[in-house]
């Protein structure tokens, strides 16, 4: 814009000066009256003319002076709009950023807290389920044998690990007699269902045999192991079953015997009178059984030779192996076509409110996990004595 400027005052003053001579030629012959008058108007209008020119051009220089400074001032401005758009953009990205953040972490801890309102709910569920099987009561007033709030408990308490002879240590908190300080699976067992009958449990170790005949006088159930068979349903009531078993065979570690045929031969075969042990022994050879009062005696008289072969239960013959560790073996009953028996709690034929209740401990202690706990505390842990 500037050098356009420039162009237009030269180009006027170019213009003046070309005027002015030309003027002085073409009146060269006229006199010097007229020619001092028409010099003096043509320098007039070539002054004017001048002027003109010299005004145009410095209009036109300032135009193009305002219009770059106006130009320049537009550029800033924009520039400076653009700068302010640009920080005003990050401005609001950094805010976005910063609320997306907050929603984040506002997220996280509702997630938080919402993990913890439910775990603080499920440990109340625990609690309440924990308190439940130690304070929920059954309605009894009607059982001829629980009213009382008091469960006699027959056992026999030679036969780990159901029951046996313990230390005295077990935190059993339902017991509140138990003389011969019995432990195991069946004790642990009436301990729970007593927590959740809300009854005081009472242990009375007797012998096997003479336990079906004390229910309904001495005692008020059974739990020791028993077999559930159709002679014995006829005398008393069962509970559900809480345990398959096998019959198996306890032999000395270096005896010869190893199936049927075999225990035919034997001399002497041990058995706890009472006990479908027995009853297996007898159909196999009824003239060498040798009924004694509890396992421990038939056990101790195999080590010590009197006995050819003792028939218990896998579970009890396992225990008692490792009781005498190196002297016994057990062999697996499939070996002599033994079949598959189930416990059962035993009691009087005439309290159907206690049977009732008892099965509903049981159930209850399967689906919460108590019995599993119990199985894996007593009988897979067992430790001999």
């Amino acid at each position: 814009m500037k050098k356009q400027a420039l162009s237009l005052v030269l180009a006027g003053l170019m213009a003046a000066s070309l005027a002015g001579c030309g003027s002085s030629s073409s009146n060269t012959s006229t006199t010097s009256t007229s020619t001092t008058a028409s010099t003096a108007a043509t320098t007039t209008a070539a002054t004017t003319a001048a002027s003109t020119t010299t005004a145009a051009a410095t209009t036109a220089a300032s135009t193009a002076a305002e219009a770059e400074s106006t130009t320049e001032a537009e550029v800033t401005t924009a520039s400076t709009t653009a700068e302010a758009a640009s920080e005003e953009a990050t401005t609001e990205a950094k805010t976005t950023e910063a609320t997306t953040e907050a929603k984040t972490t506002e997220a996280k801890t509702t997630e938080a807290v919402s993990e913890e309102a439910e775990s603080e709910e499920v440990g109340s569920e625990e609690v309440e389920s924990e308190e439940g099987s130690e304070a929920e009561t059954f309605d009894l007033s009607a059982s001829k044998y629980l009213s009382d709030g008091v469960l006699t408990v027959g056992l026999n308490a030679t036969f780990p690990p159901f029951e046996y002879v313990g230390d005295g240590k077990d935190d059993f908190t339902a017991i509140t007699a138990n003389e011969s300080n019995a432990t195991g699976f069946d004790v642990a067992m009436m301990n729970e269902i007593g927590k959740r009958l809300g009854v005081d449990v009472e242990i009375e170790d007797m012998d096997f045999d003479g336990i079906i005949p004390a229910l309904g006088t001495k005692i008020d159930v059974a739990a020791t192991g028993m077999t559930i068979t159709d002679e014995r349903k006829e005398a008393v009531n069962f509970s559900d079953p809480y345990y398959d078993a096998t019959q198996s065979v306890l032999v000395a570690a270096d005896s010869k015997i190893a199936n049927e045929d075999d225990l035919k031969a034997a001399d002497a075969i041990g058995v706890q009178a009472g006990t479908t042990g027995e009853t297996v022994a007898r159909e196999i050879n009824d003239s060498a059984v040798v009924s004694v009062k509890s396992f421990n005696q038939a056990v101790a008289d195999l080590v010590n030779g009197k006995n050819d072969a003792v028939i218990l239960d896998e579970v009890p013959a396992e225990a008692f192996e490792k009781n005498y560790e190196g002297k016994l073996k057990v062999l697996d009953g499939s070996d002599f076509n033994f079949d598959v028996e189930e416990y059962g709690i035993a009691m009087p034929k005439d309290d159907e409110v206690l049977l009732d209740a008892i099965n509903s401990a049981l159930a209850d202690m399967k689906a919460d996990g108590t019995y599993d706990e119990l199985l894996e505390q007593y009988i897979s842990n067992y430790q001999a004595e």
